[in-house]
C-alpha cells in the first residue's frame, strides 16, 4: 500500500506492518488503519501514522523508558479485541502532545495504545489503573522562565 503523508510524503507500506485498531482511538473513531514509524534507533520516540488519513499522525513513546513503575492488568475485553494469548507479543505506547503553546511535552499514561505483534491488531485502552491523562515529560514554561532571569 502506498500512501501520501504529511509527514513523511509517500512511503510504501507492507501488507505485513498495517496495524488493524480494533478500538478506535478516542476522538478518531473514523481511522483504523495504522503503521507504525520509527524514528533513528536511539530516539524515544516513534509515529503511529494513519493510513486512511496522510495528514493524521501522533507521536508516540515506550512508557516504560520514562516511568519506571509503570505496570496494569489488561482488561479481559482489551485482551478478547486484540485476541491476545498468553505467549503474545504486545507492544505498548503512549501519545506524546506537544502543547504549542507553551512548549510542554506530556503523555497520556491513563490510555496506552497496545498493539499485538502477533495478529497486528492494535486498540487504545483505557486502564483501570490511576494513571495521568497528562504526565509532563517536560514542562516548557520552566524553560521560559529561566531565559527571562537570565
Amino acid at each position: 500500500m502506498i500512501i501520501e503523508t504529511a509527514n513523511f510524503g509517500k512511503i510504501e507500506v507492507p501488507e505485513s506492518k498495517i496495524i488493524d485498531f480494533t478500538e478506535p482511538i478516542l476522538g478518531f473513531e473514523d481511522y483504523q488503519k495504522y503503521t507504525i514509524i520509527r524514528g533513528l534507533e536511539d530516539e524515544p520516540f516513534y509515529w503511529l501514522q494513519s493510513l486512511d488519513e496522510g495528514d493524521l499522525a501522533f507521536i508516540m513513546i515506550n512508557p516504560f523508558q520514562i516511568f519506571e513503575d509503570y505496570s496494569f492488568n489488561l482488561p479481559t475485553k482489551a485482551k478478547d479485541k486484540l485476541a491476545v494469548k498468553e505467549d503474545s507479543v504486545l507492544l505498548i505506547n503512549t501519545i506524546v502532545v506537544i502543547d504549542q503553546d507553551t512548549g510542554d511535552i506530556r503523555t497520556n499514561l491513563k490510555a496506552p495504545i497496545i498493539i499485538n505483534g502477533d495478529n497486528n491488531k492494535g486498540a487504545q485502552v483505557v486502564l483501570e489503573e490511576d494513571y495521568p491523562t497528562r504526565f509532563y515529560l517536560f514542562k516548557g514554561e520552566m524553560v521560559v522562565e529561566e531565559k527571562v532571569r537570565e
